[in-house]
């Protein structure tokens, strides 16, 4: 099987802010640590060990909400950054845009947590 295959994680966008950041980044949570909270329905917990920060050179693709066989984007990440505190989306603060797609559209992907797949750029 080949190493890129082999890399392949599954899971979902979201968008990741907390205190400290000065604004969100768009990151990428592995399935293998996303667990139920306990007593709360449809809430989840994600551990940090899944969470993959988007960087220039990650391979992404997003699926549909409704058909996780249908593929909405597929593309390597390539940001442009921005000053803190000078760009938002829906409100919040973000750090960067996606190149080449509309910046309303890339954050629903995240802030509604479509399922994905990520090959992570491996080099430094």
């Amino acid at each position: 099987m080949p190493e890129e295959q082999n890399s392949v994680l599954k899971g979902v966008c979201t968008f990741y802010t907390e205190t400290g950041t000065e604004g969100g980044f768009w990151a990428f949570q592995d399935s293998k640590y996303i667990f139920p909270q306990e007593g709360v329905e449809k809430e989840f917990y994600y551990e940090y060990e899944g969470l993959h920060i988007l960087k220039n050179g990650d391979k992404l693709t997003i699926f549909s909400s409704d058909n996780q066989k249908q593929i909405i984007w597929s593309g390597t990440i390539s940001l442009r950054q921005y000053p803190v505190f000078t760009e938002n989306a829906f409100g919040l603060w973000i750090q960067a845009d996606q190149e080449g797609v509309d910046r309303e559209t890339w954050a629903t992907y995240f802030f509604e947590e479509y399922p994905a797949e990520l090959i992570p750029n491996r080099k430094p």
